[in-house]
């Protein structure tokens, strides 16, 4: 009983990483930390799969410049009224913009969309216009 106790405490006893990074990690994950035993996992997993591994083609050169190399910059959503951040709780207007809560109705934010005509022409695409020919007189 003892001996599984001292078994417990050393397999969960902080090593340094064998990965190299300067974290550690325990034996139970190889002596690696956690991102490098997720980053050997993954390795495997990709070495069991059937399809090979997606490399880069040598058809097309690589892009030298640096602005293709950077990632997208992010926009941060904003309320079109107040100005104050949204993100994803936004909430986006028929005319275009994208606004608060306080901010979501057309009255709120003097929109310009003009919502009568727009449900006018979607009532004219729903229903068609039937009228009956013309009665020949006898």
């Amino acid at each position: 009983m003892m001996n599984a106790k001292m078994m417990n405490v050393s397999e969960t006893e902080a090593v340094p990483c064998a990965g190299g990074c300067g974290l550690f990690g325990t034996r139970k994950n190889n002596n690696l930390c956690s991102l490098c035993y997720k980053e050997s996992v993954r390795k495997q997993l990709a070495a069991l799969r059937l399809e090979p591994e997606t490399k880069p083609s040598t058809v097309c050169p690589p892009t030298s410049s640096p602005v293709a190399a950077e990632e997208p910059v992010v926009i941060k959503q904003r309320c079109g009224k107040c100005q104050r951040k949204v993100g994803m709780l936004g909430f986006n207007c028929k005319c275009g913009h994208m606004f608060c809560g306080s901010h979501r109705y057309p009255e709120e934010h003097s929109c310009l969309f003009d919502f009568k005509q727009s449900g006018r022409l979607d009532l004219a695409r729903q229903l068609p216009l039937i009228r009956a020919e013309k009665l020949q007189r006898i």
